[in-house]
């Protein structure tokens, strides 16, 4: 198994983030969260568009469908127990870009740097990267990260190959939510007002420093869970 460029050991739960999503998650069971989730769907189309360095041409509608087919995918592998494919990831971006079945789904141009010292990969190695990446999310050692440390590996990767021929990025956000789903937690809400602190947290990333990342992908897990809480109680 070929190892990604990524160093998983930076990956590590502190700061309490861990504890307090436990407790939540012990406060909002999956089958609770998963009948209360499609609540938080307008908040999460209108971050990722609020992200998305050209939502003129990404439809709250589009955005719609994707979030909707992701809620409905991830809920296909209770427990972690199922896998991103190759086709999931096709499908999810007809699902964003609409039935044109002319449209390419990879990337076939150079690609946007990240950050200053990023080389997107070439446009014909990336059915081959895509592949070995996403079946090293299938190991074992995967599997024992904690859903957000997956969350942050995905996010970080898909970055970095920047796989899909429009609104990469911001298709990388809503796949990402897929390994917090489907361990029974909210999706990954971007939360408006944070893009600043989102933009330094991927520059670190990509220096091998994780740790913003996931804290930032926490604290918009937690977010999610208090928007929730507060709804339960204005409905009392």
């Amino acid at each position: 198994m070929v190892q990604l460029p990524i160093y998983t050991d930076s990956y590590r739960p502190s700061s309490g983030w861990a504890k307090q999503l436990a407790d939540m998650q012990q406060a909002w069971p999956a089958e609770t969260l998963m009948k209360a989730q499609v609540r938080l769907v307008p908040e999460w189309v209108a971050g990722l568009r609020a992200y998305d360095p050209q939502p003129e041409g990404l439809s709250p509608a589009a955005l719609e469908r994707v979030v909707h087919w992701l809620l409905v995918r991830a809920a296909a592998g209770p427990n972690g127990r199922d896998a991103l494919t190759l086709d999931d990831l096709k499908a999810a971006y007809r699902e964003l870009i609409g039935p044109d079945d002319s449209a390419v789904t990879w990337r076939g141009d150079e690609g946007r740097a990240q950050v200053e010292t990023h080389r997107p990969a070439s446009p014909a190695a990336l059915p081959m990267l895509l592949e070995m990446t996403l079946d090293w999310f299938t190991t074992d050692a995967f599997a024992e990260l904690h859903p957000v440390e997956q969350a942050g590996l995905f996010h970080l990767r898909l970055l970095d190959l920047q796989p899909f021929a429009a609104h990469s990025d911001t298709l990388t956000r809503v796949l990402a939510s897929f390994y917090t789903l489907r361990a029974g937690l909210p999706p990954l809400t971007p939360v408006i007002g944070e893009q600043s602190a989102y933009r330094d947290a991927v520059g670190y990333a990509f220096q091998m420093i994780t740790q913003p990342s996931l804290e930032l992908f926490a604290r918009w897990l937690l977010t999610a869970y208090a928007r929730l809480d507060a709804e339960q109680e204005e409905t009392k």
